[in-house]
This record gives C-alpha cells, structure tokens and sequence, in this order.
C-alpha cells in the first residue's frame, strides 16, 4: 500500500474569478444603486427632455446628454453636467452654430444676497459684470426682454454664462431651474445669430 493512500489532499484553486474574489471578500454581490442625489439629477434631466442620458461615475459624477432635434431650446449638441459639490453644476456643451461674439457674464456675490419684492422693469445689467468683444450686440442681447425674464427668474442660480466660437459654458449652483437655463441660451443665441 502507498504510504499516500490516505492523505490524497485536495488540489488548491490558484486561479481566482474576479466574481468569486469579490464574493468571498465581500459577501453578497452588491449593487451600486443611484443615490438620491443622482436621482434628483436624473429626474430633473428627464423634466427638461434630455435624450442618450450617460452617467459616469469617477472623481466626479458626469451625466452626458442631448435634447432631441425637435426640442424648442435644442441649440447644442454634446452637454455634459458636472456635479462639483452637493449643489453646485457645471455645464459645457458644444453649440450646433458658433456664437458670434466671445460672452463672459458673472452674476456679481452681492446680488445673491439681495431680497427683491419684484423684478419687473430691471435689467440684468445691473446684476452682472460682462466681458465680451462686441458690446453692441452683448447689450442687445442682455436688454431683450425674454431674456432678461427668463435670467432674472434663475439670477440666483447661476454664477456663470461664458461662450466662445463654438463652445457654451455655465456654473449654476442649482440644478432646479435648467429648463428655464436651457430657454435662455437659445434665446440668448437667437439674437445673436441676428446680429
């Protein structure tokens, strides 16, 4: 008889699924599931129409969209909406036509802190500080009275509008109101495609 008869051990697995390393480190699989803050974001971009909604998740979370071709207020193509901290959002989108003018508006911090009863009759120009190339036609453009309905709605909520050539570029510190966001850049491109 082998002196092995008994002891016939059983071969060790040396190759491990990443599945099972993860099962046996771990526990159950797990799955990510949305966080209500992701939830908000998404049911907001839903809100607005947005179309191929992609999340990526890394160091920060990046949600990727379009508004469909028969979308009123679709003059851009390619946004990205990046969640900087619990509030504040960053939007870069590639414009379908190149804005004429370079347009840099910063809402200035003391009107944040202001308490209006009404906001009719005012200019946004009195609320932010403008760097722009053409400042005819960033007047025009600021004085039309859609678009100074629809800033002075979200004054609050924006830090930020920049555009460039083809590029269009904001900081809000508030998701809540991007459909009126996304109404205002097309008014605000409209009257600058009329020059």
């Amino acid at each position: 008889m082998s002196r092995f008869f008994k002891s016939r051990k059983k071969p060790e697995e040396h190759i491990t699924s990443a599945e099972r390393y993860y099962r046996d480190k771990y526990g159950e699989d797990k799955v990510d599931l949305p966080t209500d803050r992701e939830n908000v974001i998404m049911q907001k971009l839903i809100e607005i129409g947005a179309d191929k909604i992609k999340k990526t998740s890394g160091y920060l979370t990046k949600y990727t969209f379009d508004l469909p071709f028969e979308h009123e207020d679709d003059i851009t193509q390619r946004i990205t909406l990046v969640e900087e901290s619990d509030k504040d959002v960053h939007i870069d989108a590639e414009l379908i036509q190149e804005f004429p003018i370079f347009f840099h508006v910063r809402v200035r911090e003391e009107t944040k802190r202001m308490e209006f009863d009404s906001l009719s009759g005012m200019s946004v120009v009195n609320f932010v500080n403008i760097k722009t190339n053409n400042d005819k036609l960033a007047a025009r453009i600021l004085d039309d009275s859609y678009v100074s309905e629809y800033f002075l709605r979200i004054l609050k909520d924006i830090s930020v509008i920049s555009t460039n050539k083809g590029t269009l570029s904001a900081k809000l510190t508030s998701i809540n109101q991007l459909e009126i966001f996304f109404k205002l850049i097309a008014r605000m491109v409209k009257i600058a495609e009329k020059g």
